[in-house]
């Protein structure tokens, strides 16, 4: 009896040091996760001359809120205040567009997919998932020339139309991919029953079928946003000057040959990670339920 009870006292003592290990890594990558944004945090709430003395304090010393203010302040042509709310403005045109446009769009095509009877269906869909696997980096440039050299008549380089253009080029794919799944696990008996009553097909998808994909909807529309909101090569070389940069270009943009401005850089990262975050705070759970509930057929 006692030897038995040496052992469980033994797996008790294993078992306690596990969890303190396990406990003590997570910790560390809590730590690991967290320090750049408190390290920004901070540096958004220094003066200047607090982002260049060494060592950094761990404390913002003295304590200012004017990283922010200026964000918002002095609307003139060319200050900081015109070129964010400027760069505001169409990050908010950019993304909401191209989400709208990838919703309507990708969801028609992916109704088409799964409904009618196409021969090679399956490989058309594979075919737009591969574009999302192509690095935005080796596209770039083909964009460019296209866009200056060919399509130079439409007046497309540095405005708003392309961004979401090219924006939707990248997105397309993976919300058809998606959307598919979602009709395939729609009986089509409910359909039918809404045609036999009189409902023509538009009416069928508008009020029957996408109701039952709100949640494939919401979620490839947060990821679809998301994506166009981060973007930073895309606006870097398609639209760099006065007219479509967007949020991330205008941080970059605060970097200066001579003089870094690092608490108006994290003031401005800072600002602008703030959609970001309510999207993932509010809806993130939407998000991972949208991505899993339509890969289960029936």
């Amino acid at each position: 009896m006692r030897g038995s009870e040496n052992v469980i006292q033994k797996n008790k003592i294993s078992i306690k040091w596990r969890k303190i290990g396990l406990y003590l890594l997570v910790l560390l990558v809590l730590l690991w996760t967290l320090a750049p944004l408190y390290f920004l945090i901070i540096t958004s709430l220094k003066k200047y001359v607090g982002t260049i003395t060494f060592p950094l304090p761990w404390l913002p010393k003295p304590f200012t809120w004017n990283n922010y203010a200026i964000m918002f302040s002095q609307y003139t042509q060319g200050s900081i205040s015109y070129r964010f709310l400027h760069a505001l403005r169409n990050s908010i045109i950019a993304s909401g567009a191209t989400t709208i446009v990838n919703l309507v769009f990708g969801s028609a095509a992916a109704y088409v997919l799964s409904r009618a009877k196409i021969r090679g269906k399956n490989i058309i869909t594979m075919m737009f998932l591969a574009s999302n696997l192509l690095p935005t980096v080796a596209l770039i440039i083909p964009f460019y020339v296209l866009t200056v050299t060919y399509l130079s008549g439409l007046g497309l380089y540095d405005t708003n139309t392309l961004l979401i253009i090219v924006y939707t080029s990248f997105s397309l794919g993976l919300v058809i991919w998606i959307m598919r799944g979602y009709f395939d696990t729609i009986p089509l008996d409910l359909e039918e029953a809404a045609r036999v009553d009189g409902a023509s097909r538009i009416v069928a998808l508008v009020r029957i079928i996408l109701p039952l994909t709100a949640p494939g909807l919401l979620a490839t529309g947060l990821l679809t946003f998301l994506t166009s909101w981060d973007n930073f090569i895309l606006p870097l070389v398609l639209g760099p000057d006065s007219s479509a940069y967007n949020l991330p270009f205008f941080i970059y943009s605060l970097n200066g040959q001579y003089l870094h401005l690092n608490n108006q850089i994290a003031a401005g990262g800072i600002l602008s990670a703030i959609p970001p975050v309510l999207i993932v705070l509010f809806f993130g759970k939407y998000i991972v339920s949208g991505l899993t509930s339509g890969g289960v057929k029936g």
